[in-house]
């Protein structure tokens, strides 16, 4: 009997790990999109305000992230060779795995970066930075819902598999 209930607890605590594990996968998430919301905002503030060029500003911000350092990196060469703006975005998917909204809002620097004066530069860049936080709050939303969810569903899937399995 004493078997019994120690594999059961085990499997119980067993599935709620993997559960825990499929909901921190969505807090990396949006901590990655913190700092690239982070980074836009700083972008705007350096180079707008300051006047300092792409790459002091790349050299000087300090991630958190290697992933965000690398997709920054490769916003700086999509800006140096003129690349679209799809073929950044899917980059950015690719790398860091977040919504396609929010990426769809910091790719857009590759298009408007560097071709605008400083006013309407910064204008843009304030609005880039407002609608990555507005699809950010979404996001976080939805994770939290789904991590609610999940929290709830663990308990119940691991005493249900404890049961079949015992």
């Amino acid at each position: 009997m004493w078997a019994k209930s120690t594999i059961f607890v085990l499997i119980i605590v067993s599935v709620k790990f993997i559960f825990k594990y499929i909901n921190d996968s969505g807090d990396k998430i949006i901590a990655r999109m913190k700092e690239l919301t982070d980074f836009a905002e700083y972008l705007r503030i350096y180079s707008c305000h300051m006047k300092m060029s792409i790459h002091e500003i790349y050299d000087q911000y300090d991630f958190k992230s290697g992933e965000i350092k690398k997709v920054c990196e490769k916003m700086i060469e999509a800006l140096e060779e003129n690349d679209s703006r799809k073929e950044y975005l899917k980059i950015i998917g690719n790398i860091l795995m977040t919504p396609d909204d929010f990426n769809r809002y910091f790719a857009e620097i590759v298009d408007f970066y560097g071709s605008t004066y400083s006013d309407i530069l910064d204008k843009k860049l304030l609005y880039t930075v407002n609608e990555m936080e507005n699809s950010m709050k979404k996001y976080e939303i939805s994770n939290s819902e789904k991590k609610n969810l999940n929290n709830r569903i663990s308990l119940l899937v691991g005493c249900l598999t404890a049961v079949i399995l015992i």
